[in-house]
């Protein structure tokens, strides 16, 4: 989260909150809360200074875009704009096709650069995904092709398609897929088709711009065909100078998604889903989209400023028709710009990079979840998290003391809160000094640890990549005698500004750096930590106050002399790869829990992600539910915002909604910036509270769901928080909706995002004659009748059964503020509950559980139920149980599909409750076959006004295969 720094004499506001000395282009370290001794400061210069602040607070706490560059301030976003691919000089042009190793290769060569041709290769692999790669045949100075971030050895994934040529192509085939390459003499161009149909075309317009990498002295050198001259081997933003040893090598094509009417990814911004254009008609702004890890503060979420990057990068753009779904994917790691634009029943797109090479994965399949397993496959899939992170999380810049938070966890308790995680920020370090304790406000960390963990809860702690400099501070020592720092151009360790003041920077991109970060975390180097202690990285696009951007400058090195330009947007990926093993070398065999700000493609693999520094503002809860889907598409499911805005004090409503949308999203976290106003649940009295108390509660109760959904991220690479055309692909209407989102296969929610709503227009979507129910939120059934009352919220609406809606309508939904949110389940699935409200998610499991069972139109329903001990790696080797449920001809069948078990410190949980939606008849008898054999009849209730049947404590064990029939 972004703060405020302390003022200094002769100090003015540059925007984004930070403070700059006057007639010095580097702004002042923050004077720390406390001291550097640790010693308790004097409160009259920490008044003058805080009485400063304050005065211009209101100025500064805004998103200042001078601060940020964009393509007029940037040259090579400048030269690859201004080509137009006219200039025949230019075109390259395909040579000497041939089969090498399970895969094409040709040479490309041009009139500009006869004796620097270019070497393509295409590889198909197994799941259907082309690659493309373009990079010098040969050169003195290498290029940076991205590491780590693809998983395992995909060259054993290839196979060996048919080359032939015809007609002027020379195609290359693969069962469904084949791509056609466009011979000399005519201009390259690539053509990729699946099932007959053409989904890409490569280079139609002939952007392919490829700066040869070469000695400035050389011919040429200096100047670029577009004329677009300066900037070329150094260029300046606001005082910044980027030296540019390299000079120009920045690489560039066009991308047509044909038939495509929108398109879809690029995260991470503060835009709608569906990605407006950048150029022509309808563009909000002539300006890229831009992929760039910066720390920006209090963002924008309006159209004009979507091109802004945000925290993290994922470069990859996705497109679905009804039939047809694909997605680009262009692995490179320096600054990446997008521009999309209307074609002919196309949509448009320019991709370039400031430097490395052209790589690129072309995934096509008959659904979007095709696409999606297919990604998954190159970046790896969500890690799967221990089960109290899924439960709420409770933050603030700062709880202050040990008193804080020992009253902040006992008042949750005392208003029958449900929480997991209490998390601490900056202030608890000795003076910013990460993986260290301030032992004046902590004096006791591994006491209050263990007093959390006695309640089933957890701690997570700040730890950010910039290390004070001092000699006295042993992480930072270490290190300085190790070399173990990033590297300024002439190759001293970097030094920049951040939170502790002067710092230096870790260089994660060094296996050994990895390694020692790691051990940092064993509590003899982390004291004061204990097991229940994890991990929250922050500031790691990376952030620094002096640098351009608010970044690190892009001519520093890294380990093996990498510049920075070419791997800026990996290292927060990194980082989070070395955290993920401190936190195995802390807790051997269990599962880490890591949240980051920056990441990239993979980052699923090592941390959840939050949309960092929102306000509390209506706006961006609107925005939250788009962001998010944004992410989940590009494979980054572990996501969330932060609930109520960090900035600013919402008003009670507000945060009542922000909690009541946040529940159904897969990370849940209150957070807050030091100076707004405390905002515990039970500060705002009985009855917000108690609006509050229900949403937290909403979560836990789907809990079990969505584990399950967390499972199936992990082994299948589906996202947990998707857009409604991923699961009604057919249903283009859904194309062009962010404003609503499935959680999984079964729920529809709909976020309220407005003041003094009493009713919600939801579209229920339809695939093939799909129905729908509203979701219960928590209330038991104890009387027959008792659910008439949920179908109240419909306004003059009828369905065939009272409260079953068919899809493909808007409905109108009462939907006040003590109603709730509108949520929906499928028709046809089955939802696995624990209704029994508990303090955590450690005290539910052992309780029992509830199904939910929507019919649909042919009286079936379908679901799953994924159960593993919430902690171990044992997973990975079978260590968990996975039981599909199944209502068909009157059955409920819980048949085990997957695992071989894993051990529990009580008895195994039981089914508690079925309650069946959709039901028109009134069964004579309900019965309960046991694994065993056995039988037994069953208590129920029936509703014929709703429809409702209810199985009352049929006892069944969670464990074992059992039938219920009706």
């Amino acid at each position: 989260s972004h703060r405020q720094r302390m003022l200094v004499p002769s100090a003015s506001f540059t925007g984004s909150g930070r403070i700059r000395l006057l007639g010095n282009p580097h702004p002042a370290p923050m004077a720390s809360r406390r001291p550097r001794s640790g010693l308790r400061p004097s409160i009259v210069p920490c008044f003058v200074a805080f009485a400063t602040i304050s005065s211009l607070l209101s100025l500064s706490m805004a998103f200042k875009e001078e601060e940020f560059r964009y393509c007029k301030d940037s040259s090579f976003c400048r030269r690859q704009r201004k080509f137009e691919g006219q200039d025949d000089r230019a075109t390259y042009r395909l040579h000497n096709v041939h089969v090498v190793d399970n895969g094409v290769v040709a040479e490309m060569k041009n009139a500009l650069n006869p004796d620097q041709p270019l070497k393509l290769r295409a590889t198909i692999y197994k799941s259907g995904i082309f690659r493309i790669e373009i990079d010098e045949a040969a050169s003195s100075k290498p290029r940076y092709r991205v590491k780590d971030v693809l998983v395992g050895d995909i060259s054993q994934h290839s196979v060996k398609g048919e080359l032939s040529v015809e007609g002027g192509f020379a195609k290359y085939r693969s069962g469904d897929h084949e791509l056609s390459l466009q011979l000399d003499p005519l201009p390259f161009l690539a053509r990729l088709t699946y099932k007959g149909e053409v989904l890409f075309v490569m280079n139609s317009r002939n952007l392919l711009k490829w700066e040869v990498r070469r000695e400035k002295s050389s011919e040429g050198a200096m100047e670029d065909i577009t004329g677009e001259n300066d900037g070329l081997w150094e260029e300046s933003f606001r005082a910044h100078q980027d030296s540019k040893p390299n000079g120009p090598e920045s690489i560039g094509v066009d991308f047509d998604f044909m038939g495509a009417k929108h398109v879809y990814g690029l995260p991470e911004r503060g835009s709608r889903l569906m990605l407006g254009n950048t150029r022509g008609e309808g563009a909000a702004r002539d300006e890229p989209y831009r992929l760039y890890n910066l720390d920006v503060f209090e963002y924008e979420v309006t159209a004009d400023r979507a091109h802004q990057p945000l925290y993290g990068a994922v470069p990859i753009l996705l497109s679905h028709r009804p039939n047809f779904s694909s997605a680009l994917f262009w692995l490179n790691a320096a600054e990446t710009m997008v521009d999309v634009e209307d074609g002919l029943s196309m949509k448009r797109t320019h991709w370039f990079s400031e430097s490395g090479v052209i790589d690129v994965f072309l995934l096509s399949s008959d659904t979007p979840k095709g696409v999606q397993m297919q990604y998954a496959s190159l970046v790896g899939t969500q890690f799967m998290p221990p089960a109290f992170s899924l439960g709420y999380h409770q933050c603030r810049w700062n709880y202050k003391d040990d008193a804080d938070v020992r009253m902040v966890d006992s008042k949750f308790d005392e208003h029958d809160i449900p929480y997991d995680v209490l998390w601490l920020d900056i202030e608890h370090t000795v003076g910013k000094r990460y993986l260290t304790w301030d032992k004046h406000l902590f004096p006791d960390p591994e006491g209050l640890q263990h007093d959390l963990a006695s309640r089933g809860r957890k701690m997570v702690t700040i730890i950010d990549p910039h290390l004070k400099v001092d000699m006295g501070y042993s992480v930072y020592a270490e290190a300085k005698r190790l070399g173990f720092f990033c590297k300024n151009k002439d190759g001293g360790d970097f030094e920049g500004h951040c939170w502790p003041g002067t710092s230096s920077w870790l260089d994660y991109l060094n296996p050994e750096v990895r390694d020692y970060w790691a051990s940092r975390f064993l509590p003899s180097n982390y004291v004061g930590s204990t097991e229940h202690l994890y991990t929250w990285n922050d500031m790691n696009e990376p952030s620094v106050f002096n640098g351009p951007e608010i970044t690190m400058p892009k001519d520093l090195l890294h380990h093996g002399n990498v510049e920075h330009r070419d791997v800026h947007n990996l290292y927060g990926f990194y980082m989070t790869m070395a955290t993920v093993a401190g936190h195995k070398l802390l807790r051997p065999g269990r599962r880490p829990f890591i949240l980051s700000r920056a990441f990239f493609a993979g980052s699923q693999r090592y941390a959840a992600v939050w949309t960092g520094d929102n306000g509390a503002r209506w706006d961006h809860l609107a925005s939250a539910t788009p962001m998010l889907l944004q992410l989940s598409l590009g494979g980054i499911h572990f996501c969330g915002a932060d609930v109520g805005g960090f900035f600013g004090n919402p008003e009670p409503e507000l945060l009542v909604r922000w909690y009541q949308a946040a529940a159904y999203t897969p990370f849940f976290r209150g957070h807050a910036h030091i100076d707004t106003q405390r905002r515990e649940p039970w500060l705002f009295g009985d009855v917000v509270m108690g609006q509050i108390r229900a949403a937290i509660r909403s979560r836990y109760l789907v809990l079990p769901y969505l584990y399950t959904l967390f499972h199936e991220a992990h082994t299948r690479g589906l996202p947990i928080m998707r857009p409604l055309w991923m699961e009604f692909p057919s249903d283009e209407i859904t194309t062009a909706m962010d404003d609503s989102f499935m959680l999984g296969d079964a729920l529809l929610v709909k976020p309220v995002v407005s003041a003094n709503i009493r009713s919600s227009n939801v579209y229920l979507p339809s695939e093939k004659d799909d129905i729908w129910y509203p979701f219960r939120s928590g209330q038991t059934p104890k009387e027959e009748g008792v659910f008439t009352s949920l179908w109240s919220r419909f306004r003059g609406q009828k369905g065939s059964v009272r409260g079953q809606q068919a899809g493909g309508k808007t409905i109108s939904v009462d939907s006040g503020v003590e109603q709730g949110i509108p949520v929906f389940q499928r028709g046809g699935t089955i939802i696995p509950t624990r209704e029994r409200a508990r303090r955590s998610t450690s005290a539910m499991r052992a309780d029992p559980y509830t199904l939910h069972v929507a019919l649909n139109v042919k009286s079936e329903a379908a679901g799953s139920l994924y159960m593993d001990d919430g902690d171990s790696d044992e997973h990975a080797a079978g260590g968990f149980l996975l039981f599909s449920l199944k209502f068909q001809s009157g059955r409920l069948e819980f048949r085990k599909t997957e695992g071989s078990g894993f051990s529990l410190p009580h008895a195994p949980p039981s089914l508690e409750r079925v309650i069946v939606y959709g039901m028109t008849r009134q069964p004579a008898r309900v019965t309960l076959k046991r694994n065993d054999g056995s039988e037994s009849d069953l208590e129920f209730i029936f509703d014929k006004e709703s429809a409702i049947l209810v199985v009352r404590k049929p006892n069944a064990l969670m464990n074992e295969e059992w039938t219920i029939s009706f």
